[in-house]
């Protein structure tokens, strides 16, 4: 399946009310995505920390940027419904090897970017990311 994986930082950088200085904001990379529509895929893994973020933010009782964030979720969603690639036992064992291969190089680039890379891997996707660095030692294809 050739195609882009974005990355949660990318993905997010879309989001309402978001001052983005990396670029992924500006009107050239919305218009990409569109272009690009057919092979841009999201991971689970990306809504997850999206959801851990509005969790946070209505813990903090910041309701309004939560809800949203909450809407632009649910946007997600219906957009990307069947392009959200799901974190598979595959895909899991593949995060397993990729992360610990990293942490004994001396990295630690943490389970989400691990397994956002496994994922790409596995679907042969090439990574979209503001953090070029967080993935470099996976060996996955990268676009910033």
């Amino acid at each position: 399946m050739p195609g882009f994986l974005l990355d949660t930082n990318v993905i997010s950088g879309l989001a309402p009310d978001r001052s983005d200085q990396s670029g992924f904001a500006s009107e050239d990379f919305r218009n990409w995505v569109v272009e690009n529509e057919q092979q841009i895929f999201l991971s689970v893994i990306t809504i997850a920390e999206i959801q851990a973020g509005i969790a946070a933010l209505e813990r903090r009782r910041a309701t309004r940027r939560a809800s949203a964030l909450s809407q632009w979720l649910e946007a997600l969603f219906s957009l990307y419904g069947n392009k959200v690639l799901p974190f598979t036992p595959a895909i899991a064992l593949l995060t397993g090897t990729l992360l610990d291969k990293a942490i004994g190089s001396g990295i630690d680039p943490g389970f989400e970017d691990a397994a956002i890379a496994a994922t790409a891997k596995f679907h042969d996707l090439t990574i979209v990311t503001n953090n070029l660095r967080h993935f470099q030692h996976f060996a996955v294809a990268l676009k910033r």
